[in-house]
């Protein structure tokens, strides 16, 4: 792996220092538009079902719906904090970072979206049966910063390990989810921790194995991996846009816990469409029951995450205070658990 893809804090802060810069600029807010961001992954599939169906587009009313496709966090949290993107489905980690970075001014937690789902695979051929076996090991997450990243190196930190740029022995890159599943069936990678439905191919498409389902290693197996936020001027200048999506958001994930075989379906559908080939039944079979999708932004785990990062040298702070929109997200669990 190219040295130049390696962890750099430095490159990190300055990233930061420009994102908190940007997210003070005041822009005017096209209320009549709402620009909303989300990944081709499994996790984000109230989002996928939402958009393909044209339910969002709907509940929106005179509000014009966009939809932009992201790789992974960083990407997205940096276009919302830029202006480009007025909501987006997101992973803790980098919605954490973007409210420090901000200094609590770029965006706001507005419900959750989904629990579970990542996993630490690694390549069979590596030999990896504990993280003792990881010395010397290369290791990948889809971006710097993401929440699989951050995952990847506080499970590293846990068990005494560390990686090459910071005086250990185990090489992390990060490396886009469709180049992970290509470099493992290389043999170019040893291990990787990612989202579904990535987890799944690794083991089903590339000769990997499960060395820990992030589920383990969490109280009663459950942890935010998918949230949904909000610009906060967005949020301030058109509520009544944020509250639609999010009242719509909440019956999205009613309807696929109601619905799983049509929801499967959906899902299929819409990765087909950004992947550009279909989804196979046994991957879907082996990844979905990964994953719970919840409004329910299940605070105390992304606090968790974020004191992790801190700890990890990878936010100036750890306080969240005023991250979350207590009232919406509140909305949004009790109309998730209506009947669809």
């Amino acid at each position: 792996m190219h040295s130049d893809r390696l962890f750099d804090r430095r490159a990190l802060l300055l990233g930061a220092a420009g994102l908190a810069a940007a997210a003070c600029r005041k822009r005017p807010t096209d209320a009549t538009a709402l620009r909303l961001g989300s990944f081709p992954n499994l996790t984000h599939a109230p989002a996928l079902t939402g958009v393909t169906s044209g339910r969002f587009a709907r509940a929106l009313g005179s509000t014009r719906l966009a939809h932009h496709a992201f790789n992974a966090g960083p990407a997205a949290i940096e276009a919302l904090m830029a202006g480009a993107l007025d909501a987006t489905f997101v992973g803790p980690i980098p919605a954490a970072a973007g409210f420090v970075r901000s200094h609590g001014a770029a965006l706001t937690v507005v419900a959750g979206a989904a629990s579970g789902g990542t996993s630490f695979v690694v390549r069979r051929a590596a030999n990896i049966r504990g993280p003792g076996d990881l010395r010397g090991k290369r290791l990948a997450a889809p971006q710097i910063g993401n929440t699989q990243d951050v995952a990847l190196r506080h499970y590293l930190a846990s068990n005494n390990l560390a990686s090459t740029d910071r005086g250990g022995d185990v090489q992390l890159t990060a490396v886009e989810n469709a180049n992970i599943l290509s470099l493992f069936q290389q043999g170019g990678l040893d291990g990787a921790w990612v989202p579904e439905p990535w987890a799944s191919r690794l083991v089903l498409e590339a000769g990997g194995e499960v060395l820990v389902d992030e589920r383990d290693l969490w109280p009663s197996r459950a942890f935010a991996i998918t949230l949904l936020v909000a610009r906060t001027q967005y949020l301030r200048d058109a509520p009544a846009a944020i509250d639609r999506l999010v009242d719509a958001h909440a019956r999205e994930v009613a309807w696929i816990r109601a619905h799983d075989a049509d929801a499967r379906a959906l899902v299929t559908q819409a990765l087909t469409a950004q992947a550009g080939r279909p989804l196979p039944p046994a991957l879907l079979a082996a990844a979905w029951p990964k994953i719970d999708f919840t409004a329910d932004a299940l605070t105390a785990t992304v606090e968790t995450a974020a004191r992790r990062a801190h700890a990890l040298g990878m936010f100036p702070s750890d306080d969240l205070r005023g991250l979350f929109d207590d009232a919406r997200i509140a909305r949004a669990r009790a109309l998730s658990q209506a009947p669809a």
